[in-house]
C-alpha cells in the first residue's frame, strides 16, 4: 500500500510517523493547498478534531479521504489499483 501512496504523491513517512497530524502536516502529507483541505472538510471527505484551538487529523481519516477520492471500497481493490 505504501508504494501506491508514494505513486499518488502522499508523504508516507510523515503519514505513519504519528497517529494525529496538525493541519500543516496534513497539507504536506496530501500535497494539497489549505483551500483544498477546507473543501474536503466541507464535503465531508475528511474529518478533523479540534483541541485547544488547533485542528488535528488522524492517520485513518487521511487514508479514508484518499480512498474516497480514488473510489476504493476495500483492501483488495486498493492493492490492485495501479496493476
Amino acid at each position: 500500500m505504501q508504494e501506491i501512496l508514494n505513486k499518488i504523491g502522499v508523504n508516507t513517512e510523515l503519514l505513519h510517523k504519528e497517529p494525529l497530524h496538525t493541519r500543516e502536516q496534513t497539507l504536506e502529507i496530501l500535497g494539497i493547498s489549505p483551500k483544498t483541505l477546507w473543501k474536503y472538510e466541507r464535503e465531508k471527505l475528511i474529518k478533523g478534531t479540534r483541541f485547544k484551538a488547533k485542528k488535528y487529523y488522524s492517520t485513518t481519516s487521511i487514508l479514508d479521504c484518499i480512498k474516497i477520492q480514488f473510489g476504493i471500497g476495500n483492501q483488495v481493490e486498493w492493492n490492485n489499483i495501479f496493476d
